[in-house]
């Protein structure tokens, strides 16, 4: 994803990063719950006519066991997945926000108001008491900036 296309989505980013964060931190509420596997497993119904006896076989038994411990594996790795998918997208907007951070005040104040605030070109002509189209060489200029830090920031990083 181009830093122009991270900033067009810099607030479904920041959302998506504030689901992803409850999610972890709420994960409890996702979970497959052991005992509704086990329970779903170990009584489930005969069909058709058959003599029941109380109890259940040791061979359900073990197969029960034996899936709790997959459910818990699935989760442990649902979990896992959420927590690299957060990593990721924290460590995706935190370089971006590093690299508006890193521009000159004026042009970072630009980026921010026109990208992120959402702030028109004719309202920040105002603002800033500068031309139109200086205000957009200025973003221009800003975006090729963003993106060579971006680059210089994230090169050789494993996320």
């Amino acid at each position: 994803m181009t830093v122009a296309e991270m900033l067009g989505n810099y607030h479904e980013l920041k959302r998506t990063l504030g689901i992803l964060e409850f999610k972890i931190e709420n994960y409890e509420m996702y979970r497959i719950s052991k005992e509704r596997t086990i329970e779903e497993m170990t009584y489930a119904t005969p069909r058709g006519e058959r003599v029941t006896t109380s109890g259940i076989s040791d061979k359900t038994a073990r197969i029960a066991l034996k899936y709790e411990s997959v459910t818990e594996a699935n989760n442990d790795e649902h979990l896992e997945y959420l927590e690299n998918v957060y990593k990721a997208k924290r460590f995706e907007l935190e370089m971006l926000d590093r690299s508006i951070a890193l521009l000159p005040k004026e042009q970072s104040e630009i980026v921010v108001d026109f990208a992120i605030n959402g702030i028109s070109q004719r309202d920040l002509s105002v603002k800033y008491n500068m031309s139109r189209s200086t205000i957009a060489r200025q973003y221009e200029s800003a975006l090729v900036e963003i993106e060579k830090t971006y680059q210089d920031l994230t090169h050789g990083v494993a996320v």
